[in-house]
């Protein structure tokens, strides 16, 4: 095979001569490297030369220069798919273009000077809209490092940073780096800090104790001087215990650092119900011992052990409270408890929507006696009646909900000092977020539904978030039922009761001890007891309606008479699940709509008020032009078919 000769051509001014001479050797390898980039190929450094730290020689050679050393195993590779061993590619063809520098001294002045040149090489060189992949115009240079710091402090990947250098750049060409190498670039960041990154954070929090006496941090070690467990907390988290503190949320997180510590942050609700980290700490294991240390150094920080502690079924973690947080009260989450449900009960069971709504109502009511359950003081309602729970009886996942918000941060793969840094950002990230909604809160006026003075005032104690939920119970109260009037003689009081429907009737004192009196009666059967509140509900609701009441019994035999069947007891063939298909409303976008339907949905939409024509509909000022001359339209029609 005919080798190739190929001499690069470019401009006099840029090509290397024999006898150049240069000022220093740096100024000799960037005008190579210029002459290389012009013309299409890379170079590497082959050989140097020193004499008492001076470089006497330096020689360059094209990165193509020599042959892949390949033997039989290699046919043999390919052979076999490349299951022996990973498939390596090599550029390298036997190149022989050179460069070498010889140093020189001349009447004081010193330098460099080409002393051999060879510009033929026996490849093409590289195109034009390939030479932003040759190393010579990949470097990462000042502007390029910071960058990718900034990323990687904000905790974008090395993917997602090169995509932003694109769009920040202007294009691919201009970037001056591919992925690898910024990938590379974050490899260095984490060789840095390789085997002293918790020394690195525990120096960081000596200074911040330093600067701050409210700052706290423990640390333990083995015999090795290996870390084993870590706990620390600001001065903000303290203030944020003792205003929201009273009910603290503990759970462990697992894949958070490269060395599998575990992540034990504790959380708590804030006035805005949102989850605001109190404290946090890493240990190597979940023995009671590890958590009773960290329980230990939470209360020597507090200065006062929370008055409800929620964690999950970790035997562990339920012993150290037992043993450290004597006067705390312990509950079992309750989203711990409702997700064991799949690995407890069949999945005939869990298709059942009736079971569903029996099991939820079972678990959420407070109706429950202690004998109900096996270890129910842990859980259920009943047993925290005396005790005010706040929205957490209901937010049964604000440990988990605290735990996704640091795993979308958090990387498994990081060393202890960017776990440490990426912790910091998170509850950045959280405390401006709490300081937006104050910020909304103390601008904005909140919108009332009732003319009752209560509720105005509660709008002024409340936050935007926690007055909604307030806002609920006070329309769905007013709305139900209201006192008209109260009149008292001797031996009755007579009470005048109105309903959402503005009708009024009179109920005397006699009416409501009864009432309560079979209440007394069937509290001791809790079969009996929701019976007769679900009679007196079935029996309201009909005469609300005015229709006459009809037995649970005799409605089930109306309909299997309608249905022609028995419901059976036991189900062993399930409905299908809802197929999708082409024409189905839900699963395809490009179906052609009637225009009844588009009138029943138009129908079904509430109206609202133009700004234009100060008039109820369905459009608005920005659509009421085009349907006014739409409407002119459509009146000039009819004159015409008149005419």
């Amino acid at each position: 095979m005919e080798e190739v000769r190929v001499v690069p051509a470019c401009s006099e001014e840029l090509k290397p001569v024999v006898g150049l001479k240069f000022q220093s050797l740096d100024f000799a390898l960037t005008f190579y490297d210029v002459y290389a980039r012009a013309v299409g190929f890379d170079t590497h450094k082959q050989g140097v030369r020193k004499v008492e730290d001076v470089t006497t020689w330096y020689y360059v050679v094209c990165n193509r220069e020599c042959h892949k050393k390949s033997n039989e195993d290699d046919q043999l590779n390919a052979h076999s798919g490349f299951l022996m061993k990973l498939r390596r590619l090599s550029k390298r063809c036997g190149c022989k273009a050179s460069i070498s520098f010889k140093y020189f001294s001349d009447n004081g002045h010193a330098g460099y000077m080409v002393q051999d040149f060879n510009e033929v090489h026996n490849h093409d060189m590289v195109e034009s809209e390939h030479k932003q992949f040759m190393s010579v115009n990949r470097h990462l240079d000042d502007v390029h490092q910071k960058f990718i710091l900034d990323c990687s402090k904000a905790n974008i990947g090395p993917t997602l940073t090169f995509k932003v250098l694109k769009e920040t750049l202007g294009g691919f060409d201009l970037i001056g780096c591919t992925v690898g190498d910024i990938r590379n670039a974050s490899r260095d960041i984490k060789a840095y800090a390789y085997g002293f990154d918790v020394q690195m954070v525990l120096d960081d929090m000596a200074k911040k104790k330093e600067m701050s006496k409210s700052y706290t941090y423990h640390y333990e070690v083995n015999e090795k001087n290996q870390l084993v467990a870590l706990f620390w907390c600001d001065g903000l988290m303290k203030r944020n215990y003792h205003m929201f503190g009273d009910i603290v949320a503990f759970d462990t997180t697992y894949n958070t650092n490269r060395y599998c510590m575990i992540f034990t942050p504790f959380t708590g609700k804030d006035n805005h119900g949102r989850p605001v980290t109190l404290a946090a700490g890493l240990v190597c294991n979940e023995k009671i011992g590890a958590f009773g240390w960290l329980f230990r150094h939470f209360v020597e920080c507090m200065g006062i052990t929370p008055k409800m502690i929620v964690i999950d079924q970790d035997n562990g973690m339920r012993s150290a409270i037992e043993e450290v947080l004597v006067g705390t009260r312990h509950r079992w989450c309750m989203w711990h408890i409702m997700h064991k449900l799949a690995t407890k009960v069949p999945n005939r069971l869990l298709r059942d929507e009736a079971f569903k709504k029996e099991f939820s109502a079972c678990v959420w009511s407070d109706l429950l006696e202690p004998g109900e359950f096996e270890d129910g003081h842990f859980w259920i309602p009943a047993y925290f009646r005396d005790f005010s729970l706040g929205s957490m009886i209901r937010t049964t996942s604000i440990s988990e909900s605290e735990n996704s918000f640091y795993k979308r941060i958090l990387k498994p793969r990081a060393n202890i000092a960017e776990f440490y840094l990426n912790f910091n950002h998170a509850v950045e990230f959280q405390r401006n977020s709490r300081t937006s909604l104050d910020y909304h809160d103390a601008t904005v006026f909140p919108i009332l539904a009732t003319t009752l003075p209560f509720e105005k005032h509660a709008s002024t104690l409340y936050t935007d978030t926690m007055f909604k939920r307030i806002q609920e119970e006070i329309v769905e109260g007013n709305d139900r039922c209201r006192v008209l009037g109260f009149s008292s003689t001797e031996f009755v009081d007579t009470y005048k009761l109105g309903d959402s429907n503005r009708k009024s009737q009179t109920v005397s004192k006699k009416d409501i001890s009864m009432f309560y009196g079979f209440l007394r009666r069937f509290e001791g059967d809790i079969e009996l007891l929701r019976a007769f509140v679900g009679g007196v509900e079935e029996l309201g609701n009909s005469i609300q309606a005015g229709n006459p009441t009809t037995s649970a019994s005799e409605k089930r035999r109306m309909i299997e008479k309608f249905y022609g069947m028995v419901r059976p007891e036991v189900v062993e063939v399930h409905p299908p699940d809802v197929v999708k298909t082409k024409g189905h409303a839900s699963s395809s976008k490009s179906r052609l709509i009637s225009k009844r339907e588009n009138s029943l949905k138009d129908a079904s939409r509430p109206l609202r008020r133009c700004k234009a024509c100060d008039e109820m509909g369905h459009h608005d000022s920005r659509n009421y032009p085009m349907l006014k001359e739409m409407e002119m339209e459509k009146e000039l029609g009819k004159g015409k078919r008149t005419l």
